[in-house]
C-alpha cells in the first residue's frame, strides 16, 4: 500500500507529471491520495490506527530495562546509589552587555534580575534579548539533602561559562557543544547558591568562528543538575565492543575514576552487562584522576545494526566506595571494502539528512517530545543516517541509538580560514572539542566517524595543520573512521590519509548566477564529481551535505526558479538519486533536516527572514516537496536492495578494513 500512495502524491507534487491539473483539482486529488489510503487500510486492518506514516517509534530493542533518568538528560537512568539534585526550572537572568559583572561582583551579590528564565533554555527565543550576543548571568538556589561531596553536571552552555557555588570559583569551560562537571568538597546541608556567567560571543578564534551559518544561541541551554558522590566515584566509562569470531564479541573497558581520598588506595571494581556479572577485581588505583581498563569476552552476541538496533545495559560499581554507573552500548563493526563502507559484514549505503538541535520557539533547547519527533520524522522519511555539524543533544543522541540511526559526529570547526588554522590556540581548541566530543559519545553504537571540521576553504593550504590534527584524533580514538568534509566535491593529496572522503555537492548549484535550474552546470558539478573517484578509486566517497537548496514553504512556481519547493525538490531527489545509483559513492545526506535560523550578520545577505531555509521540512517540522521526494527514493532504494541478488553477484563474506584496522 506504502509505495503506490507514495507515487500517487509525488506526481500530484510534481509540477511535470500533474501538469495538467488546475489548483483545486491537484487540492482534490491530494485530498484523496491522503484520505483513501488511511480509509483503505483502516477497513481493512481493523485497526484505528493507519499503517501508513506517519508512524511512532517502537520501545527499545534491549534485554532488560532500566529506570528512567529524573534528571531528564538521557533516555536511561546513569546511577542507582546518586542522590541526584533537579537543578531545571526557573533561573534568575540578567544580561550584562557592558562586562562589569565580574568586577563588580555579581558572583557575591547578585543585582536585581531583569527577569526569570527557564533552564534549559536560551535567551535568544526571547524577543528583548531576540539577536543578544554577549555576557549574562544566571543565578538560582537549591537545598541539598545531606552533607557531603557535590558534583555539577551541565550538559553545555554556549559558548563560554563560569561557574560560582556559594560565591566560590568553581572554574571555567570554553565550547559550547559539550559536558562539563566541577566538585565541590564537604558541602553543607541546606539552602545554597549558583551562579553562572554565560557568554555566546564568537571570534575568530572560538569554534565555532563568528558569523557561522547557524545561531549562536546563548545560555544554559541542556540539562544541568547536581549529584552527591563519596570520596572515590566514576566520572565516566567506555564500553568498547568488537567482533571477535562469529557472535563473539569482546569488551574492552575504560574507566575514569575521581580519587579525593589523601593516599592511593586499593578498590573493587566490578562490571555487568544485562545484569550479569562479567568482572570483578580489586585494582588499585593512583593520583587523583586514576584510570582502570579491562577486557571480557560476550558470547553470543547480538549485533546492532539500522534494522535490528539491539542495546546493551552496561553497570560499572565501586561496592566499597558506593557508587555505580550506567551505560548503554552495541556490538557492531563498520568496515571499508574499497570505494563501499561495511556494517557488521553487509554492504551500508548511507541515506539520511543533517540536522541543527534548532526550532522556532525552543532554539536548540528542543523539550524531549520534540526531539523524539525528529527522529520520527527522520524515520518515516526513510533515513538511516544523521550528520551534525557539532555534538547534539544526549537525549538525540540516546534515540539514534534506539531506533537505528547511524550518525557522523562533527567538530564545529565551519569554514576556518588557512591563518585561523595556522594559530596554536585554534588548533588546541579543535583538539579540545574533539577529545570532549569523543569522550561524551564513545558509547553510542549509531557513532560512524569523527569529523574534524566542515568545508575550510583553502584547505590544501593547511596540509601540515590537518594532517597533525588527523594524527591526534587517531591518538585518542583509532575504533571510528577519521575525516573532515570539503566543500564542493574537491579533494587533495591531504584525503589520501582520511577513512572516508566526505564532501558536499548539489547536482544544481545554490550560489552560482543562474536562478532556475540549468543543466549545463549540472553536468559540469557532476564531472567534478566523479573527478573523486577517479583520483581515488579505493576510497569511500560520502556526499555529506547533497542538494542544498533553500525553498520559502509554500510556495511554488511553474518555472521551477530558485526559492521555489519545485526548484529545492528537484535538486535534492536529482542529487540524492545520483548518490544512490553509484556504487562507488557512500551514499548522502541532505541539506538539512529542517530550516534553521542562522547567524544575526546573515540576515540581509541571503537567507530568508534570517533563516537557513534549506530545510526538507520547515522550522515547524511540516514537509515540503523535497520531503515527499526524498521519501519515495529512500523507499525505493530499499525495496531494490531486499531483492534477491544476482547469482554473479559476491556475496561473500568481506569484512574489509575494521576502523582500527588501518
Amino acid at each position: 500500500m506504502q509505495a503506490p500512495f507514495i507515487h500517487s502524491l509525488h506526481r500530484l507534487l510534481d509540477p511535470q507529471k500533474g501538469r495538467f491539473m488546475t489548483g483545486l483539482s491537484r487540492l482534490a486529488g491530494i485530498m484523496a491520495v491522503l484520505f483513501l489510503p488511511s480509509c483503505a487500510l483502516l477497513a481493512q486492518a481493523g485497526d484505528p490506527f493507519p499503517a501508513i506514516p506517519p508512524t511512532v517509534l517502537p520501545v527499545a530493542d534491549q534485554e532488560i530495562r532500566t529506570s528512567d533518568d529524573p534528571m531528564a538528560t538521557r533516555l536511561f537512568r546513569t546511577t542507582s546509589v546518586r542522590t541526584q539534585i533537579q537543578l531545571s526550572g526557573f533561573w534568575d537572568f540578567l544580561p550584562d552587555p557592558r562586562g562589569q559583572g565580574e568586577a563588580d561582583r555579581y558572583f557575591d551579590r547578585f543585582p536585581k534580575p531583569e527577569t526569570r528564565m527557564w533552564v534549559p533554555g536560551t535567551w535568544n527565543t526571547y524577543a528583548r534579548y531576540w539577536h543578544y550576543e554577549g555576557p549574562a548571568w544566571f543565578r538560582r538556589t537549591f537545598p541539598t539533602p545531606a552533607e557531603g561531596r557535590l558534583r555539577l553536571r551541565f550538559a553545555a552552555v554556549f559558548y563560554r561559562a563560569k561557574v560560582w557555588l556559594d560565591g566560590k570559583f568553581l572554574g571555567s569551560h570554553e565550547g559550547g557543544y559539550t559536558p562539563f562537571s566541577f566538585v565541590e568538597a564537604n558541602l553543607g546541608k541546606g539552602e545554597h547558591e549558583l551562579v553562572v556567567l554565560a557568554d555566546n560571543t564568537l571570534d575568530d578564534e572560538s569554534i565555532p568562528k563568528s558569523g557561522v551559518d547557524w545561531f549562536p544561541y546563548g545560555g544554559i541551554y541542556r540539562p544541568v543538575y547536581a549529584e552527591l558522590v563519596p570520596d572515590v566515584f566514576i566520572e565516566d566509562f567506555h564500553v568498547m565492543a568488537s567482533v571477535a569470531s562469529g557472535t563473539n564479541a569482546n569488551l574492552r573497558v575504560r574507566a575514569f575514576l575521581r580519587n579525593f581520598s589523601a593516599t592511593d588506595r586499593e578498590e573493587q571494581v566490578t562490571f555487568e552487562v544485562n545484569g550479569r556479572l562479567l568482572f570483578s577485581e580489586k585494582l588499585k588505583l593512583s593520583g587523583r584522576d586514576p584510570e582502570v581498563s579491562f577486557s571480557v569476552p560476550l558470547a553470543d552476541a547480538r549485533f546492532w545494526s539500522p534494522g535490528s538496533p539491539f542495546l546493551y545495559t552496561a553497570r560499572l560499581h565501586l561496592p566499597q566506595a558506593g557508587d555505580d554507573q550506567y551505560t548503554r552500548f552495541g556490538v557492531r563493526s563498520f568496515a571499508l571494502d574499497g570505494p563501499r563502507i561495511r556494517l557488521n559484514g553487509e554492504p551500508f549505503k548511507v541515506e539520511g539528512a543533517n540536522r541543527h538541535d534548532d526550532h522556532p520557539d525552543w532554539g536548540p533547547a528542543l523539550p524531549p517530545h520534540m526531539i523524539r519527533q525528529d527522529i520520527e520524522i527522520l524515520k518515516r522519511m526513510g533515513a538511516n543516517a544523521v550528520r551534525s555539524h557539532y555534538p547534539t543533544d544526549e537525549m538525540f543522541m540516546d534515540y539514534c541509538d534506539e531506533n537505528g540511526l547511524v550518525f557522523l559526529a562533527e567538530v564545529p570547526a565551519w569554514q576556518n580560514l588557512p591563518e585561523q588554522l595556522a594559530k596554536e590556540v585554534v588548533q588546541d581548541k579543535i583538539k579540545a572539542q574533539f577529545r570532549e566530543m569523543v569522550y561524551r559519545d564513545m558509547n553510542h553504537p549509531s557513532v560512524m566517524a569523527w569529523s574534524l571540521g566542515n568545508e575550510w576553504p583553502e584547505f590544501e593550504k593547511s596540509h601540515n595543520v590537518i594532517k597533525s590534527l588527523i594524527e591526534y584524533a587517531r591518538s585518542v580514538d583509532n575504533s571510528h573512521f577519521i575525516t573532515f568534509v570539503t566543500g564542493g566535491a574537491r579533494t587533495g593529496p591531504i584525503s589520501a590519509l582520511l577513512d572516508l572522503i566526505c564532501t558536499n555537492w548539489a547536482q544544481y548549484l545554490w550560489y552560482d548566477p543562474f536562478t532556475s535550474l540549468d543543466l549545463q552546470e549540472a553536468e559540469k558539478a557532476i564531472s567534478k564529481l566523479n573527478r573523486i573517484h577517479d583520483s581515488f578509486p579505493d576510497k569511500a566517497v560520502l556526499i555529506t551535505e547533497l542538494g542544498a537548496a533553500e525553498s520559502q514553504a509554500g510556495w511554488h512556481n511553474w518555472g521551477n526558479v530558485k526559492w521555489s519547493e519545485e526548484y529545492q525538490a528537484r535538486n535534492v531527489s536529482d542529487s540524492a538519486r545520483y548518490s544512490l545509483d553509484r556504487d562507488w559513492i557512500a551514499g548522502g545526506l541532505v541539506w538539512q533536516f529542517s530550516d534553521t535560523r542562522s547567524s544575526p550578520s546573515r540576515f540581509l545577505a541571503g537567507r530568508l527572514r534570517g533563516w537557513n531555509a534549506k530545510g526538507v521540512v520547515d522550522g515547524y517540522r511540516s514537509p515540503k516537496m523535497a520531503f515527499y521526494k526524498l521519501q519515495e527514493l529512500f523507499h525505493d532504494f530499499q525495496a531494490s536492495e531486499a531483492r534477491p541478488r544476482k547469482a554473479t553477484e559476491d556475496t561473500g563474506d568481506r569484512t574489509g578494513r575494521l576502523a582500527s584496522e588501518r
